[in-house]
């Protein structure tokens, strides 16, 4: 019985042994030089549209959604900041991974003999001028993998001038901007010029230009502004409001919320004024005093109508504004708000008997429906 026993324990000792030499054999990996078969994607992004979230039990919120999803796909071009597994064989011993001459961190505990899985970093560089190959290098050897990595969608972030004439140069910054293949205002055609980077590119404004988005084109895609590019209104004698209030003039009101600088609905350049009355017949005012404290001299300007653009939405469409000069309610000139669209305003001075100086505009809630909302852009006389 003893004896069995001492040779039941040699047999288990022998087969620990024999196990671990084994584990340890798996653990090291291929000892041959290491191969790369393909490299494949790890997951997709799918855009599920009109998907129900909800926010509390009485309401909820439709809106698109994006949603990361398992994936096996072979690719041949990668993207930046986007996970991959590289298979091959005798990968275990791997010490570096390099694309373009930039190495990628990669997890170990994450790998494999057949299998590295790692994230490609945005630092990587793209372009045809780039070797795109992937080198993998082991304990025991290297291996070269033909692997590209595809440009980023560019992306505007602003341009400079915000408005100018045909001809001009505009700057436009933001990322992935280089390679730029071609540049529109809406479905004009731009002239390039120079070579663009990453970060800028110079264009020159084309004839027939007036309210347009730029479109920029690059290997990675088309992107639109945010703002739209625009010509100044023509025979502006004196402005008033483009973007900020020209010298002399200044904004202010009574029970109205006014946002003086505000982005939503801009008929040129970035930005607009937005009116609120909070009560019936709120205005937005605007009070010229020159480095004297004069008003404005009308027949020595030459000035004979006050300009403006009027906007609204949905809900003061129809709805009226009314403009009045230097305080004087009893004579008023009535514009009607047409939701969704600018509506260019000219209102002649002769509208107001007996006014050669101006020292104040006002334009305000008409109809007596507050709250009401308005946008004015492209102040000015003429």
């Amino acid at each position: 019985m003893k004896s069995n026993l001492k040779l039941f324990s040699l047999l288990l000792s022998v087969l620990m042994v024999a196990g671990l030499a084994s584990c340890k054999k798996s653990e090291e990996g291929g000892k041959g030089v290491p191969t790369v078969t393909r490299v494949r994607l790890l997951s997709k992004t799918d855009k599920v549209r009109d998907v129900i979230h909800t926010i509390t039990l009485d309401s909820i919120s439709v809106y698109d959604q994006t949603r990361l999803n398992a994936f096996d796909s072979t690719v041949t071009q990668g993207r930046l900041s986007t996970q991959y597994a590289i298979l091959g064989t005798n990968l275990l011993t791997t010490k570096t991974v390099v694309l373009n001459g930039v190495s990628i961190y990669f997890n170990p505990g994450l790998m494999t003999d057949n299998s590295i899985i790692l994230t490609v970093p945005n630092t990587i560089p793209y372009g045809t001028a780039q070797p795109n190959k992937l080198v993998i290098t082991t304990q025991y050897g290297s291996v070269s993998f033909d692997f590209s990595i595809k440009q980023p969608p560019p992306i505007i972030a602003s341009f400079t001038p915000t408005a100018g004439v045909a001809g001009d140069l505009v700057t436009i910054t933001g990322s992935a901007l280089d390679n730029a293949t071609a540049v529109r205002f809406d479905d004009i055609p731009a002239q390039i010029q120079g070579t663009p980077t990453k970060t800028s590119l110079q264009v020159k404004v084309p004839a027939g230009v007036v309210n347009s988005f730029i479109y920029v084109t690059t290997p990675g895609g088309t992107t639109k502004s945010i703002d739209s590019y625009g010509i100044p209104a023509p025979a502006f004698k004196a402005l008033i409001y483009d973007d900020k209030f020209a010298a002399n003039w200044t904004g202010g009101g009574y029970t109205t919320d006014r946002d003086l600088a505000n982005k939503e609905h801009t008929k040129r350049g970035p930005l607009a004024i937005k009116v609120t009355a909070t009560a019936n017949y709120g205005g937005l005012v605007m009070t010229y005093k020159d480095a004297n404290g004069n008003g404005l001299d009308l027949e020595k300007a030459g000035i004979t109508s006050i300009k403006y653009s009027l906007y609204g939405d949905a809900a003061s469409d129809g709805k009226k504004v009314q403009l009045y000069v230097n305080g004087n309610f009893n004579t008023s000139v009535p514009a009607t708000i047409v939701g969704g669209k600018y509506v260019d305003i000219t209102v002649p001075i002769s509208s107001f008997t007996g006014v050669k100086v101006i020292t104040e505009i006002a334009i305000q809630d008409g109809t007596g429906a507050a709250p009401l909302t308005w946008w004015l852009d492209d102040l000015g006389l003429m």
